[in-house]
């Protein structure tokens, strides 16, 4: 009796197992990134990590990386963007990301990126629901995402005379150049020069070009070791990038 009261039990949770991932719908959700005031973000720049979970538990649903190209110039930034227009076709930039629910889910969609430049990493979310079933495709969900891409070096010559050089562009990689989409002009760059945890420079960095390059040249009367906190920023937009780097010093003969 006792075995088969044990079969029983063992049947009925085979069977409401079976039925509760019987219910589970595949549904597809396309995760897209865009720089703020440019374009889609993708491969060009090492691509961004897409993860989709829980809301509520935390549990991973799914993750990929967001590949792909950086968009129509024409259509995300010269031409007006009319309501329900799409943006996107499919060699644009995203992930196409599959999860198996069996109910409405309120989930959370993280991007993380861009990888190939680790010192502008920067990361968004937004939490949406999504049901069985009913996918989300076409733009799909698409965060934007603030800040430049900084790069900075500097390079010390006799008498303590400092070059400093910021490359710079866009999360996506467009371009800075002068007459063009993304003018130099719009910007302002500067380097803070710190000894000792307290600073004792600041340094404009005007546009010198031909692309995307911003440099100086200042003089240190002190020897020692010097972070550069570099940044560029665009105060119309709240674009931001920033990047560090130390040098030292020696005034001695």
């Amino acid at each position: 009796m006792k075995i088969q009261l044990t079969l029983l039990k063992l049947l009925f949770l085979s069977l409401l197992f079976s039925s509760a991932t019987s219910y589970a719908t595949e549904t597809k959700v396309m995760i897209r990134a865009k720089a703020v005031d440019a374009k889609f973000i993708g491969t060009s720049v090492g691509g961004l990590r897409a993860i989709i979970e829980d809301a509520e538990t935390g549990e991973i649903l799914d993750q990929g990386w967001i590949r792909g190209g950086t968009g129509s110039t024409k259509a995300i930034m010269e031409e007006p963007i009319k309501r329900g227009q799409k943006l996107t076709d499919d060699k644009t930039a995203g992930y196409l990301s599959t999860i198996d629910i069996t109910s409405p889910r309120l989930v959370r969609i993280k991007v993380i990126g861009p990888y190939a430049y680790r010192q502008s990493i920067q990361e968004a979310s937004v939490t949406t629901w999504v049901i069985p079933g009913e996918d989300i495709l076409g733009d799909g969900i698409t965060l934007d995402i603030p800040g430049f891409i900084a790069d900075t070096w500097t390079f010390v010559q006799e008498g303590g005379v400092v070059e400093i050089y910021l490359k710079a562009s866009l999360l996506c990689g467009c371009p800075i150049f002068r007459g063009g989409l993304w003018d130099p002009s719009s910007y302002e760059a500067k380097a803070i020069l710190m000894q000792d945890g307290e600073k004792v420079a600041e340094v404009e960095l005007p546009f010198t070009g031909p692309r995307a390059l911003f440099s100086a040249k200042t003089t240190i009367k002190k020897s020692g070791h010097y972070k550069a906190i570099v940044y560029i920023i665009d105060k119309e937009t709240g674009n931001v990038g920033v990047d560090r780097t130390v040098f030292e010093v020696d005034l001695e003969e």
